[in-house]
């Protein structure tokens, strides 16, 4: 098998009563960019983003091995009509949203509660600025629909997992999916593990 290059963007929040592990598994920027606007085509995304501190980024794995993670939270502006942007330091960390004078953990309250209840649906942007993201291009064959990746930092060339994946080629293409799923790959395109 070969151990091809990918992003992986990554959109989460655990443990708690809100739960996402989503992961889109792309072999373009375009691509991953693609996904990221899916993500916040709801309120209730932005809503985890901005309540919960959801995880997001985009990790980069040349041949199967995470080379880069790129956190993207201080690349986000939220707009909602009638109130200020909101930006992030970090995760767990929005910015902007309290105008002088106001109890900030008043306000995001109030702003969370009416993301969730759908309120500004309809009324929010959320702009990326990709510009400003330095992401390394893919090197070697780049993975593609039918493929299987790893996540995460277990290296791809552990001795045992490619042993395990040469012994799988025999298989057909229904046993090969199943006993890759049992080795903790997954298939290119998107998922949500905690749906």
């Amino acid at each position: 098998m070969i151990l091809k290059s990918f992003y992986d963007l990554s959109f989460g929040v655990s443990p708690g009563g809100a739960r996402k592990d989503a992961h889109h598994i792309c072999g373009t920027l375009d691509e991953a960019m693609g996904a990221l606007d899916s993500e916040f085509e709801h309120s209730s995304e932005v809503w985890l983003l901005f309540k919960y501190g959801a995880e997001l980024c985009l990790d980069v794995y040349q041949r199967n091995v995470r080379t880069a993670s790129i956190d993207l939270h201080p690349f986000i502006t939220i707009r909602i009509e009638g109130h200020p942007d909101i930006t992030f330091r970090g995760p767990r960390d929005p910015i902007g949203f309290a105008v002088a004078g106001e109890d900030p953990s008043v306000v995001k309250t109030r702003l969370a509660d009416a993301m969730f209840e759908g309120e500004f649906n309809g009324k929010i942007e959320v702009d990326v600025d990709w510009d400003r993201i330095t992401v390394p291009e893919l090197e070697g064959e780049v993975a593609d629909y039918g493929d299987y990746v790893f996540l995460g930092d277990i290296p791809a060339k552990d001795l045992e997992t490619l042993k395990d994946l040469e012994d799988l080629e025999d298989l057909d293409e229904e046993e090969l999916a199943d006993e890759l799923i049992d080795l903790e790959w997954v298939s290119y395109g998107d998922h949500d593990f905690d749906a």
